[in-house]
């Protein structure tokens, strides 16, 4: 009995010693003078998140709420610190002005770690980040991206045909309908290749498949792709290649094909093949190890104009059926900027104001990424200019709440409405420059952000123009994010139905 004792007052103490460590632990920032929440303990401030409860947006832009004043907030992941930064001049800070000080996004795959996402600039540490983003801007070069136009097109008109000899009154499962575009559209831009993304009475097809099988995989993929965005440390442990050997053998073999049909045939086009084809061919022959490197880049590449385009433009017609003022403003204004019955062109789609409004609010109310993660990579201060100043460690996460951000009422009229008149020339002038990160900011924005806005401006233009978009049955309203989506979606997902127009 008394040795029984013994052990229980052991494990009391051990217990104790435990709980003491972690509450100082989660007293970090209280202890360098900076607000702080009241984490659960152990658990910390994103638990609900990681258990797919609740987007990290939703429960960052919680805290902020109730701190409106803060230029930044302490947070713990587990008993992680992790600093909160939402002014905009502190966020030009990390993202543009001291970029030196915090280079490194928080998620990284070593060189070597997975066979696509370590040629991912995303995850790449700053030295390998300037070559490997050099290299996709270069396959979204201004350039490139108008002489895409014309393939971008060709697929808007297949999705508007694709739609229109559909059922009268039918319901679309939204982001299949706008990824089948998507497929299509990156299938002829990246690659010459006609696919069967859109083609009336038949299935998705293989790129489609391809695309959708990276970034929805099953619960415990997901849960896994997730885990890795909070606590990076865990690829060490359990490792991750994201992509399917069969996804890529997939991409391996098509451009093999295609780099071999166009040696022997002579052909030449501005795309991704006919660059690869330049790089990976050694006297006359597919070099294996360039081809390997090639398919990594061709994915990544096909990723930035699959995934998150589809998404936006399924967001944006979301967005305007359930807002029909503000579908029928669009609608005018291309009536009165284009010609009926005339091909669309380049620099007209690209200066359609009001269109630009449309896209840029439903990325500032439903944002892709909902929180930029960064991580001090040298020690240096943040010092708010009416207020408190912080010194951070090398290592320390640092997080810029996007969705918190771009829906300040301080920032903007209508937080929590859709309301395009928030770009209008007036508004975006009354307010700082980095309440808006839509794309992200600095060296690390976005590379596809031109081809991306492009493709989902095209699609619509086309579309607004021949129907008249209205929520299908299914649809749950009002819209909220659905916190077990890797990337954004809805709540019971997107629904929409398509009127012709005379």
């Amino acid at each position: 009995m008394v040795e029984l004792t013994s052990w229980i007052s052991v494990a009391v103490a051990v217990i104790a010693v435990l709980v003491a460590y972690v509450k100082w632990k989660q007293s970090y920032w209280w202890r360098r003078g900076v607000v702080q929440t009241q984490p659960r303990l152990l658990l910390g401030d994103l638990w609900d998140p990681l258990m797919r409860r609740r987007t990290a947006g939703d429960v960052i832009h919680s805290i902020c709420r109730k701190h409106p004043k803060e230029p930044f907030i302490g947070i713990y992941k587990l008993i992680t610190p992790t600093l909160v930064v939402k002014d905009p001049e502190l966020i030009s800070e990390v993202l543009t002005k001291n970029f030196s000080s915090f280079a490194n996004n928080e998620t990284l795959w070593p060189e070597g770690a997975d066979k696509v996402l370590s040629d991912n600039p995303f995850g790449a540490t700053f030295d390998r980040w300037k070559e490997l983003r050099l290299r996709l801007s270069q396959a979204f070069s201004p350039s490139r991206v108008k002489i895409a136009f014309g393939d971008l097109a060709t697929s808007a008109d297949c999705l508007a045909d694709f739609i229109a000899a559909s059922k009268p009154g039918v319901t679309h499962d939204g982001e299949l309908l706008c990824k089948r575009f998507t497929a299509h559209a990156s299938a002829r831009v990246l690659f010459g290749i006609e696919s069967r993304s859109l083609e009336v009475g038949a299935e998705p097809g293989v790129f489609y498949e391809m695309g959708h099988s990276i970034f929805n995989g099953t619960f415990i993929e997901n849960l896994r792709f997730i885990s890795i965005l909070f606590f990076p440390a865990l690829l060490k442990v359990i490792g991750y290649n994201i992509v399917s050997d069969s996804t890529f053998d997939f991409f391996r073999k098509l451009i093999r094909d295609s780099v071999d049909y166009r040696h022997k045939e002579g052909v030449t086009r501005d795309d991704f093949v006919q660059h690869a084809a330049k790089t990976i061919m050694v006297d006359g022959k597919i070099a294996e190890d360039k081809l390997t490197k090639s398919t990594g880049q061709a994915i990544n590449s096909y990723v930035e104009t699959f995934e998150t385009s589809g998404l936006t433009l399924g967001s944006v017609l979301l967005q305007l059926a359930t807002n029909p003022r503000e579908q029928d403003r669009l609608r005018t204004e291309l009536r009165e900027k284009l010609k009926r019955g005339q091909p669309l062109d380049h620099d007209t789609v690209m200066t359609l104001p009001f269109l630009d409004q449309v896209l840029t609010e439903t990325m500032r109310l439903f944002p892709v990424a909902d929180t930029i993660r960064r991580v001090c990579t040298k020690p240096t201060t943040l010092r708010s200019a009416d207020g408190p100043s912080v010194d951070l460690d090398v290592g320390t996460p640092v997080y810029i709440p996007v969705e918190a951000v771009q829906k300040d009422p301080a920032y903007f009229s209508h937080p929590d409405e859709f309301w395009p008149d928030h770009f209008g020339p007036e508004e975006v002038e009354s307010r700082p420059k980095n309440a808006y990160l839509g794309f992200g900011d600095g060296p690390r924005q976005c590379p596809g952000m031109k081809y991306g806005s492009l493709q989902v401006k095209v699609a619509l233009v086309t579309l607004i123009q021949r129907f008249e978009v209205s929520p299908g049955d299914k649809q749950v309203l009002p819209l909220q994010r659905d916190p077990t989506a890797p990337f954004l979606n809805y709540k019971g997902g997107m629904w929409l139905k398509f009127r012709p127009l005379p």
